[in-house]
C-alpha cells in the first residue's frame, strides 16, 4: 500500500493506494466511506478488490482525516462528489491503472455520494454502493430524527447560521451518535482505531446534508451498471426503505441485493464476505470483461453501397 496525495479542485487530498501484484495495468476503483469517516476504515475492504485484481484508491474527503482543507469536519457531500472525480483524475495518471476502466464503490452516504460523481462523471464505468442510507437527505433526516427532532435540529441551524453571520465558527458538533446497543460504542473504537478520525463535524454540516439529495439524479446514471447490497435486518441507520426508492428510479444495468444482516453486518460482521463477493463480482463483470462502447466509424459513399448491393 501506498500514501500518496492528489488535487482535488485546489486543495491537497490523501488517499491510499493499493495495487495487486502484476506487471500489467489493471482496472481502478476508488472507495470512499461516508460522513467525516477515515480512509483507515476502508482498509477493511480493499483487500477483497486488490485479491480479485483491482487497483484501488481509499480516500480521504477534503477537510477529513490527512487530506487538508478548512473548517476540520465538513461534512459536504456535493464537495465530496469532487473529491471522487479528482480521485479517478489521479488513477488515469497512475500507469499500473487501465485509465479507460475504472469504477467507484462507497458505503452508508459514501454510495450515493459515489452513485451521483458517477453520474457527472462518465469516465465512472460501474458503480456499487453497500449499506446504502441517504438518497435524500431532508426525508432521510426526519425519518432518523422524526419531525419533532427535525423541528429542533432546524432552530439549532437558525442560530448556528446568525453566528456565522456575526463573524463566528459554526458549533462543533458529534459526527455519529448512536444509541442502540449493538453500535453505541463504535464511535470511541473508531477514535482508538484511526488516530486521524475525530468524531465531530461542523453544525453547518447538516445544512449540506438536507439538501443532498442524488435519487433526483440518479435516472441519468444509466447505462452505467449499478449494485446495490442492502441491510435486510434491523437497521436504523442504513434504511432500506431509502435504497429501494432511489434503485426504483435507477435505469438499466442495475441490480439490488438485500441480504439477512443488521446495522454492522456488512461492515465487519459475518455479512462481508457475501457482500464483497458480490462487489467484486459486479466490476469483474461490468468494469474488467465488458468490452467498452465502440465509436462506429464514419462511413465511405464505397462501404455503403457494398453493403446494399
Amino acid at each position: 500500500m501506498e500514501h500518496v496525495t492528489f488535487n482535488s479542485l485546489g486543495t491537497r487530498c490523501a488517499g491510499d493506494l493499493y495495487l495487486p501484484p502484476t506487471r500489467e495495468p489493471v482496472p481502478g476503483l476508488v472507495l470512499g466511506h461516508s460522513g467525516v469517516m477515515v480512509k483507515e476504515a476502508l482498509a477493511v475492504f480493499a483487500p477483497y478488490f486488490v485479491r480479485a485484481g483491482f487497483a484501488v484508491l481509499a480516500i480521504d474527503y477534503r477537510t477529513v482525516g490527512s487530506s487538508e482543507g478548512e473548517p476540520r469536519g465538513l461534512d459536504h457531500p456535493e464537495r465530496q462528489v469532487e473529491d471522487f472525480r479528482s480521485a479517478v483524475s489521479y488513477l488515469q495518471t497512475r500507469p499500473e491503472v487501465r485509465p479507460e476502466r475504472i469504477g467507484v464503490w462507497g458505503v452508508s452516504i459514501g454510495g450515493s455520494v459515489a452513485a451521483q460523481a458517477a453520474v457527472l462523471d462518465r469516465r465512472i464505468s460501474c458503480v456499487v454502493v453497500q449499506s446504502p442510507s441517504m438518497w435524500n437527505g431532508w426525508r432521510y433526516l426526519e425519518r432518523l430524527m422524526g419531525r419533532a427532532g427535525l423541528h429542533a435540529l432546524r432552530d439549532e441551524l437558525r442560530q448556528d447560521w446568525q453566528r456565522r453571520y456575526e463573524g463566528g465558527q459554526s458549533a462543533r458538533v458529534p459526527h455519529l451518535t448512536l444509541d442502540h446497543d449493538s453500535v453505541k460504542d463504535a464511535p470511541d473504537m473508531s477514535t482508538r482505531l484511526f488516530p486521524t478520525y475525530r468524531n465531530e463535524k461542523t453544525l453547518d454540516s447538516v445544512e449540506h446534508l438536507l439538501t443532498f439529495a442524488p435519487e433526483n439524479l440518479i435516472h441519468r446514471l444509466a447505462p452505467t451498471p449499478l449494485l446495490m447490497i442492502a441491510n435486510g435486518a434491523w437497521d436504523p441507520y442504513h434504511i432500506l426503505e431509502e435504497a429501494q426508492s432511489a434503485f426504483d428510479r435507477a435505469g438499466e444495468p442495475k441490480r439490488l441485493e438485500v441480504l439477512p444482516y443488521d446495522v454492522l453486518g456488512l461492515y465487519t460482521g459475518p455479512g462481508l464476505d457475501e457482500a464483497m463477493t458480490l462487489a467484486v463480482d459486479w466490476f469483474d463483470l461490468h468494469l474488467r470483461r465488458t468490452p467498452l462502447a465502440a465509436v462506429t466509424p464514419v462511413p465511405a459513399y464505397e462501404t455503403v453501397a457494398a453493403m446494399t448491393q
